[in-house]
């Protein structure tokens, strides 16, 4: 998939079928210019945490919703500080449902005036389908039209 290591994606893939039925989520991080240094991180996805403990703002679990650590956010924040490392691609996966970028997602990834909190990042979603990685897709922000642009898509 355009601009992601293969071997990372097989990283990812194996997170995801690893957390299937749940959705799993993550963040590939390296260096702006040097792909070789790309890494994955991956994240503790606690919808059901927030579910379970206010099911009236989180009606959704973590089989239809992720929500990422927000200590693993400051991790990765310091990562990138430290290293120099840029964040490059959130991903998470879309258990029994395609690979699509969900009104949702979209949500989480604009600040509240509209604007994509990392406009440089892409976003991967993988679709698990009874375990079984079908297929992956890559979102982009797309300045001229405002908005999250399908750039690439596989079927596995």
């Amino acid at each position: 998939m355009t601009s992601i290591d293969k071997n990372l994606l097989v990283m990812i893939h194996f997170q995801a079928m690893e957390e299937y039925p749940d959705e799993c989520c993550g963040v590939v991080l390296g260096h702006p210019e040097n792909l070789s240094e790309d890494t994955v991180f991956r994240c503790t996805n606690i919808q059901n945490r927030l579910h379970e403990k206010d099911p009236e703002n989180y009606p959704r679990d973590a089989k239809t919703a992720f929500s990422i650590d927000p200590k693993d956010l400051v991790a990765i924040e310091k990562k990138t500080r430290t290293k120099g490392w840029a964040i490059k691609t959130f991903y998470h996966s879309h258990p029994e449902h395609d690979a699509y970028f969900s009104d949702e997602d979209k949500k989480m990834a604009l600040s509240e005036w509209g604007d994509p909190w990392y406009p440089d990042a892409t976003h991967l979603v993988v679709s698990v389908y009874n375990g079984e990685i079908k297929e992956q897709a890559l979102f982009a922000w797309d300045p001229e039209t405002n908005k999250f642009e399908e750039r690439a898509r596989e079927s596995i």
